[in-house]
C-alpha cells in the first residue's frame, strides 16, 4: 500500500511488518539507528533526514506508539531546555554595536 500527502510517502509491508517513511521526493540515504525499531534516513548530499523505517510497525502499537517514540526521543535531546536559553543563544551571534 502506497500513499502521498503534500511531501509525505509512505508503504507498508505488511509481510515483514514495516512501515517505510519518506519526506520529499526519494533521495540516496543512509540509515541511523534511533532505536532497536526506528531507523532515521539521512540525505548523503546534506545529512538532513529524509525518512524513517519503522522496523515492527504493527506490533510496536502503529501509528500512536510511533508518535510517542518519537516525542520520548525528541524530549530526551532537551529540546525545551535549549528553547529556554534562545536568547543568550541568538545573542552569541550578534556582533557587538560599534560607533
Amino acid at each position: 500500500m502506497d500513499r502521498q500527502e503534500q511531501e509525505l510517502t509512505w508503504r507498508y509491508d505488511k509481510e515483514a511488518d514495516v512501515l517505510y517513511l519518506t519526506f520529499g521526493e526519494v533521495t540516496p540515504a543512509y540509515g541511523d539507528e534511533l532505536n532497536n525499531d526506528i531507523v532515521l534516513l539521512h540525505s548523503l548530499d546534506d545529512d538532513r533526514i529524509v525518512g524513517l523505517t519503522v522496523i515492527g510497525y504493527k506490533e510496536m502499537g502503529g501509528i500512536d506508539a510511533l508518535l510517542d517514540r518519537l516525542n520520548t526521543f525528541v524530549s530526551s535531546l532537551r529540546i525545551p531546555l535549549i528553547d529556554a536559553h534562545a536568547r543568550q543563544l541568538r545573542e552569541t551571534t550578534q556582533e557587538p554595536v560599534s560607533n
